[in-house]
């Protein structure tokens, strides 16, 4: 019997929380605060983690930013550093969620995050992938938005593979996958196509259920056999949201040609048990943006619990024939 593949949570969860984010209690008057759906990063030049969150209560959301000396402890910064009100793009009017971080070959930061507007008069869309970049993690400079329809659940590939930029995303309900030779990320995507469709991933354990919808977690990860990309399945749906379930799985893309998919794991690496991700403003619930690979003996996944706190674990490579 194969061993389980699983990430091994944090002692210390939930590791950021709406109480240790000041900011947002002031400025989000209500009781169902949420610090959730982070990118994280390592940043040489001052050898801190940089954590961007989602952070907000009910409808509306910005970007903060934490920093950590080892991964684990985080200080959070005492303003939100991307506010969907300081963004005069109509593509913002009601939030900026969910940021992934990838540092870029021209020494930025990308960030790519869900812009939630308005509905479009003709096409009814609210949530378009915005892109920014950063040198600092204080001054944001927006770069575009990669396509006008609904899509969300997005990263670009940490490198460009044979003269292209690859971004995976999400289009309801498969991953896509889509290329530029445009560097500078300005002037939008070709190629665009289903990556993987939602069925090929695993049934839930506990209802048998083929998943409702899949996406990108934290972005990919360059291992000597492939591309690692940790996804989120979503069993479920409905008004209850007691019967959907988010947990985190992954897949095995070709170093060469990342259209090309090498495995798919048939389990859940997390499936929420925890009290911090069962209960809270969305229930059970755990939701990747950032996978961490600083060569060691483990990647560190960052994740939220029921939309409401942040918490993080460890995948460990041995653990991971197909990639190391």
């Amino acid at each position: 019997m194969k061993k389980e593949i699983l990430i091994e949570r944090f002692p210390e969860n939930p590791i950021l929380t709406p109480a240790d984010v000041g900011w947002v209690r002031k400025n989000y008057p209500k009781k169902d605060w949420g610090v959730l759906n982070c990118g994280v990063i390592f940043d040489k030049k001052d050898s801190h983690y940089k954590m961007l969150f989602r952070a907000g209560a009910g409808a509306f959301a910005d970007i903060g930013l934490a920093v950590s000396e080892d991964g684990v402890n985080w200080q959070a910064k005492e303003k939100p550093v991307l506010k969907h009100s300081d963004n005069n793009f109509w593509y913002c009017r009601r939030g900026i969620e969910d940021p992934r971080i990838v540092k870029w070959i021209d020494g930025y930061y990308y960030v790519f995050a869900t812009a939630c507007s308005e509905p479009d008069p003709v096409t009814k869309v609210t949530g378009r992938i915005g892109i920014w970049r950063t040198r600092n993690f204080l001054d944001f400079e927006w770069i575009a938005v990669a396509f006008e329809w609904e899509d969300k659940n997005a990263s670009i590939f940490p490198e460009p593979i044979n003269g292209w930029a690859y971004l995976i995303h999400r289009k309801f309900p498969h991953m896509w996958i889509s290329r530029t030779r445009d560097l500078t990320l300005r002037s939008g995507w070709q190629d665009t196509q289903v990556l993987i469709e939602k069925d090929r991933f695993y049934r839930s354990p506990t209802t048998g259920n083929l998943p409702h919808k899949i996406g990108l977690a934290g972005p990919p990860i360059k291992t000597p056999k492939g591309w690692l990309v940790v996804t989120h399945v979503v069993h479920g749906k409905g008004e209850n949201r007691f019967n959907r379930v988010y947990s985190l799985g992954f897949m095995v893309l070709d170093l060469q040609n990342p259209t090309k998919i090498k495995d798919v794991h048939p389990a859940p690496i997390l499936w929420p048990t925890e009290k911090y991700e069962m209960m809270g403003c969305v229930p059970v619930v755990c939701f990747s943006g950032a996978t961490v690979d600083l060569g060691g003996d483990a990647l560190y996944i960052y994740y939220a619990g029921a939309d409401t706190v942040i918490c993080g674990g460890r995948l460990y490579k041995k653990d991971l024939p197909m990639c190391y």
